[in-house]
């Protein structure tokens, strides 16, 4: 019996970390949602995966009050239509590109995936 819920505490762990660890040619290398926050790795530079992130909240009608970026990481705060803050921190080491989104004071993974999928979208990659 203890191997039974063993086996299904394990369950979900595993498919989690094949959602993460998935990578498609080109495109994501992985992401994940912690603490309300969605990662996101792209095998992308850095001036590709922020433009289409502007691109990307530009679409979804985020209003972009504060942005800032240099060649290796950005920042940027938005509101969405409905008001709710959207943070975006992009950082590379020249070979991978990582957003950090956030939106809402505790984080609204489907508003966070809606970004990311924009991204992907725009960047033309698939998962």
């Amino acid at each position: 019996m203890k191997r039974l819920y063993a086996v299904l505490i394990a369950l979900p762990l595993c498919a989690c970390a094949v959602a993460i660890g998935a990578a498609g040619a080109g495109g994501v290398a992985g992401y994940r949602y912690v603490k309300g926050e969605l990662q996101v790795t792209y095998k992308k530079d850095f001036a590709s995966v922020w433009d289409a992130t502007l691109k990307a909240l530009k679409e979804l009608k985020v209003r972009i009050v504060e942005e800032s970026h240099d060649e290796v990481e950005g920042y940027l705060k938005g509101y969405t239509p409905l008001g709710k803050k959207v943070k975006i921190k992009a950082k590379t080491d020249g070979r991978f590109t990582k957003l950090r989104i956030r939106v809402g004071f505790m984080g609204d993974k489907d508003y966070a995936l809606a970004i990311k999928y924009r991204i992907d979208r725009i960047l033309k990659v698939k998962m």
